[in-house]
């Protein structure tokens, strides 16, 4: 288990005799020296721990790492309780030599094995501006790219945040997102010392408070700059139709769409009668998954009475695509269909769609899905295509959960039904990002130091507000924490509408940003890989796989022994029932990682900081078996990892079925780890038979019995007929949920033991079973 707060770290770091240092220059260095680090460190740890002196040394290397938590919290809190002062600009080349020396630096580590590394902190009191543009009194105005200066010609450094776009961007698509001599206007901007010394700076936290403005707005009429109107040595604006579509085009094809739809816009503002501008502009929304800004434009092209005839199947085509992408599959297919009458040359592509639709319309109302075909596409780095699905569930106001709501059966459910299928609202895919990238995050909401993708979910939010501005309404309706306004009792999510952006990046909507990241540190899910060689770990906050937010599912409450598991293919979450349940019974999931231990579930995960105690029958029943039990339970367990014979693993065994004495088999959650280490050593000295035969335990202890426990001979037949896959009994409530990949890397492992046995009718049916079946 890796560490997820900072003194989990700095503890594991002490253990291996790895310096602060030393930690450090690897992380900048790339993966190669994180691995050296890490295989000298195995052998060094026994020396440096026998040196009282050296790990001193260490522990005094490491204080600071672990105070950083409550540095910030003090640092921030300062700045809070300020005066107000005047501003003082610093001279221009101090900042512009400096700065674009680190600029060239960044160039070149994009061109090399750099593993960037970057940290941010959340849960800072943001200030959103709700004031509109209009009302305020101007008192600066900059000219932007990341120093900024204002009409007298005084310069600072700016920090934009949570700004889309700019997560993973290059250089290239980061100039291209903030061209040199672009003016902004920052609504109530707050100015900040620096985390690390030099001079203030100016920080935005929250994206809707920037507004851009073309040189000829009414609002910079009274404006004159002390350095020019333009900065020295920068291109000019685009000035015909054709400039514009060519600056567009060029960013498109680098697939950079938000610049482009910025210059296909900022065209238009020019040329408001171009067709071609506005569908391209639709082309670069589609890209983006901004459908109603998309269909909005194709429509607005249509009612052109002066539309191009070659440009008319274009608008149609992609307004169809737009209608599609909001989930309105009956019109999409209706426009389609209309198509393939009226441009005949278009009937292949449209047929394909049609088809698209019904298998849309098919999954959203009965459930249906081709998930050999969804999980295929995924393994080969796909996206799935695929509807939302509300099953036998919906939502009730419940006082006694944090968020005043819950899940509830609407009806009898049978174990292993199929109870909702949900897209994220928003995901970050950890291979969305070609560079190599490191995010820690200092969360001083959760008060906890967390790795991975989480650090860039709210800008992920930004950007999906930005294209779609009524989706905020559907945000804003989930749990923010015990600080945050309390949600309505009902959840109504907002469905896509038509919305007209006339100008990517200047927010019709007001982000709060401090909302959005409690709304993320109370519901975020981490997304890890689902199959073989995919299983998801044990720790869900320790690695840097993607991550995701998702409306309904975010209203399920939490149990360690839950009614129903979740696994994500892709970005698509699929919650399934493990048990029969009642109509009118609370649907529970489980939050943490199957398999999670007393002590990791009640003290030291991420659950117990943003919940407090769990109340569910798992952890009741521990609480029951007392500490000295529990306790005895985390020593015994602690060593199935060293052992290196099958007795020794069986004596783990016979001691902790002493400390389940009471528990549901499917609650006794380390036998499942036993039983897993039993078969891998029978395994490795060649015991085929007895590997398999400790699988079945292991399936059993997760919740699954295999009905046909025969490892030899002819298979068992039922009316004359052999099974062709394997056939598994949930037992009691399965807590294979968040193990499901792993159960399917079971499965296979499995069938390649039948398969050195030359048993190929077993394996092949093992193969078979590794796709989840409803029992």
């Amino acid at each position: 288990m890796l560490p997820t707060t900072p003194s989990e770290l700095a503890k594991l770091m002490h253990d291996l005799g790895i310096s602060k240092d030393d930690f450090l220059k690897a992380a900048s260095s790339g993966p190669l020296a994180f691995q050296q680090l890490l295989s000298s460190a195995s052998s060094m740890s026994h020396d440096v721990l026998q040196n009282q002196e050296d790990n001193e040394e260490i522990s005094a290397g490491l204080s600071d790492m672990i105070k950083q938590l409550e540095e910030a919290k003090a640092r921030f809190k300062a700045e809070k309780d300020l005066p107000p002062v005047p501003f003082v600009a610093q001279p221009r080349m101090q900042l512009l030599v400096p700065f674009e020396a680190k600029r060239q630096r960044t160039l070149a580590q994009e061109e090399g094995s750099y593993v960037m590394t970057k940290q941010t902190v959340i849960g800072v009191e943001a200030h959103v501006s709700r004031t509109p543009l209009e009302k305020l009194d101007r008192t600066r105005m900059f000219s932007v790219h990341l120093i900024v200066e204002d009409p007298n010609g005084d310069v600072c450094l700016m920090e934009l945040y949570n700004y889309p776009g700019t997560i993973g961007a290059s250089s290239g698509l980061v100039e291209a997102l903030f061209p040199v001599g672009s003016i902004l206007a920052v609504r109530e901007p707050t100015m900040k010392s620096a985390a690390y010394g030099g001079g203030p700076l100016l920080r935005v936290d929250c994206p809707s408070n920037v507004t851009w403005l073309e040189p000829d707005d009414e609002k910079l009429r009274s404006i004159r700059w002390r350095t020019g109107d333009r900065v020295p040595h920068t291109p000019g604006l685009p000035r015909t139709e054709e400039e514009w579509k060519k600056q567009g085009n060029g960013h498109f094809r680098k697939g950079w769409y938000i610049p482009a739809a910025v210059s296909y816009g900022r065209g238009l503002a020019r040329f408001p009668a171009s067709s071609v501008l506005r569908l391209n502009r639709a082309m670069a929304y589609l890209q983006l998954r901004f459908f109603g800004a998309a269909l909005m434009d194709c429509e607005t092209a249509l009612e052109n009475k002066e539309l191009l005839g070659s440009l008319k199947p274009k608008a149609l085509f992609r307004a169809a695509q737009a209608l599609y992408g909001m989930g309105r599959w009956d019109q999409a297919e209706r426009r389609f269909t209309e198509m393939e009458l009226e441009h005949p040359t278009e009937v292949n592509a449209c047929k394909k769609w049609v088809e698209k639709c019904r298998y849309r319309m098919k999954e959203s109302t009965e459930g249906k899905y081709d998930w050999v075909t969804m999980y295929q596409n995924v393994q080969m780095g796909g996206v799935l295509d695929v509807a939302d699905y509300t099953g036998p569930v919906r939502v009730t106001k419940l006082s006694s959960c944090g968020g005043g709501r819950g899940i509830i059966a609407s009806r009898d459910i049978q174990s292993g039904e199929l109870l909702m299928v949900s897209k994220a609202f928003v995901s970050c895919p950890s291979d969305d990002y070609a560079n190599p990238e490191i995010f820690t995050t200092i969360n001083l909401i959760t008060n906890r130091m967390d790795m991975g993708y989480r650090a860039v979910m709210a800008t992920k939010v930004a950007e999906r507000i930005a294209g779609c501005p009524d989706a905020i309404n559907s945000l804003n309706q989930l749990y923010a924490g015990p600080g945050g306004t309390p949600p309505l009792s009902n959840f109504e999510p907002v469905q896509p509408s038509k919305i007209d952006l006339p100008r990517l990046l200047n927010f019709q909507e007001n982000l709060d940003v401090e909302r959005t990241e409690a709304i993320l540190s109370f519901n975020g899910f981490s997304i890890h890989p689902f199959g073989p060689g995919g299983s998801q770990s044990e720790n869900a906050n320790a690695s840097m796989d993607s991550c995701g937010l998702f409306l309904l599912p975010s209203l399920f409450n939490h149990s360690c022994s839950p009614s129903a598991f979740w696994y994500c293919l892709g970005d698509v979450m699929v919650i399934r029932a493990c048990g029969d349940i009642p109509v009118g019974n609370e649907v529970l999931i489980s939050y943490g990682a199957g398999g999670a231990s007393h002590a990791s579930r009640g003290k030291n995960s991420c659950l117990a900081r943003l919940l407090g105690s769990c109340s569910c029958s798992l952890c009741a029943r521990d609480r029951q078996a007392e500490d000295a039990i529990c306790n005895q339970r985390e020593e015994i367990s602690s060593k199935i990892s060293t052992c290196t014979t099958a007795s020794a693993v069986r004596v783990i065994i016979t001691q902790l079925e002493k400390t389940f004495q009471g528990y549901p088999q499917a609650d006794q959650y380390d036998m499942f780890t036993a039983y897993m280490k039993l078969s891998v050593i029978y395994k490795a000295n060649g015991d085929h038979i007895k590997a398999i035969q400790s699988v079945f335990k292991c399936l059993e202890f997760g919740g699954l019995k295999v009905l046909d426990t025969s490892v030899r001979g002819s298979l068992p037949s039922s009316n004359g007929q052999t099974s062709r896959t394997i056939e598994l009994a949930i037992v009691e409530r399965s807590r294979i949920g968040p193990s499901l990949g792993q159960m399917v890397d079971i499965c296979v492992g499995v069938h390649n033991a039948f398969g050195e046995l030359g048993d190929v009718v077993r394996a092949a049916r093992w193969l078979r079973g590794a796709v989840w079946r409803k029992s």
